[in-house]
């Protein structure tokens, strides 16, 4: 089987770091849910949403700006990523957030970024 990799709508981005594809789910309850004086947990899910964190390290400033401008100031993208969720490569809409990316080198035809990260996350609940 062929290897799948990230993508930004067509864009095929140089690989993550091999800790820069971190995953969250967030849930939201209904205002109602919380705890009772007692203690006890009284919960009404409503929505799950995925995100996940990218990043990239020692990466070149050429191939930053090619992802930006796959992501940054829209207000949604197709994202081919792996859903650990549904334990299956797709592409859904997504929207970027959160961006990180502190040079370590200006030298002129060497420019590099320490890292770039941001995070993307889905438009759609999961559940």
């Amino acid at each position: 089987m062929a290897q799948n990799y990230l993508k930004f709508g067509s864009f095929t981005p140089p690989d993550v770091d091999e800790d820069g594809y971190q995953i969250s789910f967030a849930t939201t309850s209904t205002e109602n849910s919380g705890r009772t004086m007692r203690g006890n947990m009284k919960n009404s899910p409503l929505f799950t949403i995925e995100a996940y964190e990218l990043k990239w390290s020692d990466i070149k400033v050429s191939d930053a700006s090619k992802i930006l401008k796959e992501v940054m100031g829209k207000s949604g993208f197709d994202f081919f990523h792996l859903n650990i969720y549904e334990d299956k490569w797709e592409t859904k809409r997504f929207y970027a957030a959160n961006f990180n990316a502190p040079c370590v080198s200006l030298v002129e035809g060497e420019e590099k970024l320490d890292e770039l990260s941001f995070q993307v996350t889905s438009e759609n609940p999961v559940l």
